[in-house]
């Protein structure tokens, strides 16, 4: 039984001050993700269902230590316990929580219960380099089917104590994916930048922030939020031009994101996915495995004003299914290692996307107990300097977008006229009517 190990590359990059990966600051990033209901959450019982999740994912319950020779590793502890903090607070008490710095000294894992009027959200604490977000996502639905288990005089035995660490992304990726065949993708895309011109840049969004400001009120987020009509007509509205909504999605993104540049003709944007690596594994990684094993390709368009987000989702397919072809999103993490100083790579590797796009995808919906009601689900990772980014999620038949960005950097009122312009773009190109709601 695994009890230990070292942290790969990719990992210690979450567990590095100031370290990168590709352009996003990862060192000591926290991933946030939770539920708001109405009604009253029993926080014995959720105590009881923290302590399971904990046992039942090792890496929740690791600590990081270093050996004698400085490396670092994970250590198991089994005599942690998530922490619980009850407290007093909504909307505005959750985004003061996204911008706390943390330490992880209580552990990488904890959770928060805030109560305000009759809304009640949870939301789970944890090292963005031990989740990911589809790992997350798995974890928040374990959650509320043990809670409702528990509530109801049935719960489910508690799981035996995990101790084997699953293998780190890019450790794994290094047995699919042989050196040759990064060293080769790194040549082809050094000589691609060798021979494009200035033209070839793409644009990025201007900086109209106002500085740090309050650190507690730096990362800031709007919202869309899709009742089951207008997700059904998304829905239908890919199939219908035989895309994915993923694709869709992203040609409507860089519809509404070249509205926000005053620029005549053409601009070449940069949409960076998210990109999980799970499926690169035979039979595939569960997503319900919490660890971190998400990487990144990106889609370069040049898009014009009044641009046709169909058109554009086709080219995004396009290029997203020849990028998961080549599997570039293994070769990028496993490039980002071999690089050394290579300076042409080392600067394609961290440019900046002009936007950024999680998409989750469809999650089922909650199995939750009578007496509460759901109304959403948040995720939230962000990094200083990141540029805006889109994060999508479709619980049951409600899909959500989420515009996450840097105060600092990007003013509120720019990805407020950002949330507008996207929001406009998916009515234009739905198959049947419905307003869309913020």
């Amino acid at each position: 039984m695994t009890a230990q190990r070292p942290l790969s590359p990719f990992e210690a990059a979450y567990f590095t001050d100031g370290a990168k990966f590709g352009s996003v600051v990862t060192g000591g990033m926290p991933l946030y993700i939770g539920t708001t209901v109405t009604g009253r959450v029993d926080e014995r019982i959720l105590q009881l269902v923290l302590d399971e999740l904990a046992a039942a994912h090792p890496l929740l319950r690791s600590r990081v230590v270093h050996d004698a020779e400085e490396a670092k590793l994970f250590v198991v502890d089994d005599g942690f316990r998530p922490r619980l903090e009850v407290g007093a607070g909504g909307e505005r008490e959750y985004f003061r929580l996204v911008n706390e710095e943390r330490t992880w000294s209580d552990g990488l894992f904890s959770a928060r219960l805030l109560r305000e009027g009759d809304r009640e959200q949870i939301v789970l604490v944890i090292h963005h380099g031990i989740a990911d977000g589809r790992s997350a996502f798995a974890l928040l639905d374990q959650l509320w089917r043990r809670y409702c288990a528990h509530l109801t005089g049935s719960p489910s035995p508690r799981p035996a104590t995990e101790r084997d660490l699953p293998a780190a992304a890019d450790v794994r990726m290094a047995d699919v994916v042989d050196r040759a065949a990064v060293a080769e993708w790194s040549e082809d895309i050094a000589a691609q930048v060798a021979m494009a011109g200035p033209d070839a840049v793409p644009a990025a969004l201007p900086h109209d922030g106002v500085g740090a400001g309050d650190p507690l009120d730096r990362f800031a987020m709007v919202r869309i939020e899709l009742d089951p009509d207008d997700t059904r007509a998304l829905v239908n509205s890919a199939r219908a031009h035989c895309i994915s909504v993923n694709s869709l999605f992203s040609g409507a993104a860089m519809v509404a994101l070249r509205a926000l540049f005053d620029a005549d003709g053409p601009l070449l944007l940069n949409l960076g996915h998210a990109a999980d690596l799970r499926s690169q594994l035979v039979p595939p990684l569960p997503a319900a495995t919490v660890v971190n094993w998400a990487s990144g390709i990106g889609t370069v368009l040049p898009v014009d004003d009044g641009a046709n987000p169909c058109e554009l989702g086709r080219s995004v397919e396009a290029g997203v299914q020849a990028s998961l072809g080549r599997r570039e999103h293994a070769l990028v993490m496993l490039a980002a290692q071999t690089i050394g100083d290579d300076p042409v790579m080392a600067a394609l590797l961290s440019a900046r996307p002009t936007l950024t796009l999680s998409n989750i995808g469809r999650l089922p919906a909650h199995s939750l107990p009578a007496g509460l009601t759901f109304v959403r689900d948040d995720i939230f990772a962000m990094a200083p300097t990141l540029p805006p980014k889109l994060t999508v999620f479709t619980v049951g038949d409600r899909m959500t977008v989420q515009v996450e960005f840097d105060t600092a950097l990007y003013s509120r009122a720019r990805q407020a006229r950002l949330r507008t312009a996207l929001a406009q773009v998916l009515q234009s190109i739905s198959v049947e009517s419905g307003a869309l709601r913020g």
